[in-house]
């Protein structure tokens, strides 16, 4: 596997992206790395625009580099791709209180706004977030690991995973304790202990950035053992420094 770095959900924490990946390029110097985010980029936090166009300008300045559409991401593409009226606002009542409001605030739109005319002015104002996110991977595979959003169906084989089932899967995946084809490297569901965690067919890595101000990614090297960065906002800085992951296998 090339350098990788693999990123957890950020969710709309701009403050901690920018600080971790400082920190990914002082880790990495000038050797060639490919950086892998996990989705969910968007929603809940306050600053979901400036995540996406930092998500963007990483993807464009990093070959090799891939952004895989989380759960939220799926909410917005929905609203902004509803086929009628009656659509979008079944969409809008999906995305608006799971932090879709957060996100259009940080777009400078109003969510009380008729949904036709926010969903017109967001495609609009901005084409490049849309077709990034429309353009976003659903898994990433090297030869031995698959990065997810959620996970995947541990009774199916990769080739046949629903692109739906990896954004959305919880206890089904989570609670399975036999080998998979790969190790699964995944968000969506945020760890108890705020910590990675370790499991012997998956590594977890949503911290709860928005919550516990841990955004975390996941360093895989030549087949060695995984090392973990994560920030930490309960100082008068931001501060990211090498952890160690909760080890449940």
């Amino acid at each position: 596997m090339p350098l990788t770095y693999a990123i957890g959900d950020v969710h709309g924490r701009r403050d901690l992206l920018e600080a971790l990946l400082a920190a990914i390029g002082d880790d990495r110097g000038q050797r060639e790395a490919q950086i892998v985010f996990l989705g969910d980029i968007i929603d809940r936090g306050p600053e979901s625009r400036h995540c996406l166009e930092i998500v963007i300008r990483t993807l464009e300045t990093n070959p090799g580099s891939r952004l895989i559409q989380g759960n939220h991401e799926e909410f917005m593409l929905a609203f902004l791709s509803a086929g009628t009226p009656e659509e979008r606002q079944t969409a809008a009542h999906r995305w608006l209180p799971n932090g879709g409001s957060e996100t259009l605030n940080s777009y400078g739109i109003a969510d009380t706004g008729p949904y036709e005319e926010i969903a017109a002015k967001l495609a609009a104002e901005f084409p490049a977030h849309i077709t990034a996110l429309n353009k976003a991977d659903w898994m990433v595979e090297t030869g031995t690991h698959a990065f997810v959003h959620g996970g995947i169906d541990p009774h199916q084989p990769l080739g046949r995973q629903d692109p739906l089932t990896t954004r959305w899967i919880r206890d089904k995946f989570l609670g399975f304790k036999g080998r998979l084809e790969k190790t699964v490297v995944h968000g969506h569901t945020m760890t108890e202990s705020a910590l990675p965690e370790l499991h012997g067919n998956r590594i977890a890595l949503d911290t709860g950035a928005v919550y516990t101000g841990h955004l975390t990614c996941a360093i895989f090297e030549d087949g060695a053992p995984p090392r973990f960065l994560a920030t930490d906002d309960h100082g008068a800085a931001i501060e990211v420094s090498e952890i160690r992951p909760l080890d449940c296998r």
